[in-house]
């Protein structure tokens, strides 16, 4: 059998932890024209807690330390 993988663009962003201030990078999808920003939560590979970004578009991959 033969699989088709669909690439998506994505643009790669830098967030930094809230609690410890380590810096991680995310894939943050490339959207279709509009920019309405929202409250997402990544996970801190470092200390382990949840931190709150506030991206234009979904998180599609990571976070990633950087």
């Amino acid at each position: 059998m033969n699989q088709t993988q669909v690439k998506r663009a994505y643009v790669i962003v830098t967030v930094t932890c809230s609690h410890c201030k380590k810096e991680h990078v995310v894939h943050v999808g490339h959207g279709g024209g509009f920019w309405s920003t929202a409250h997402q939560s990544v996970l801190c590979l470092n200390c382990g807690t949840y931190f709150d970004v506030m991206l234009p578009e979904a998180i599609i991959d990571g976070p990633f330390l950087r």
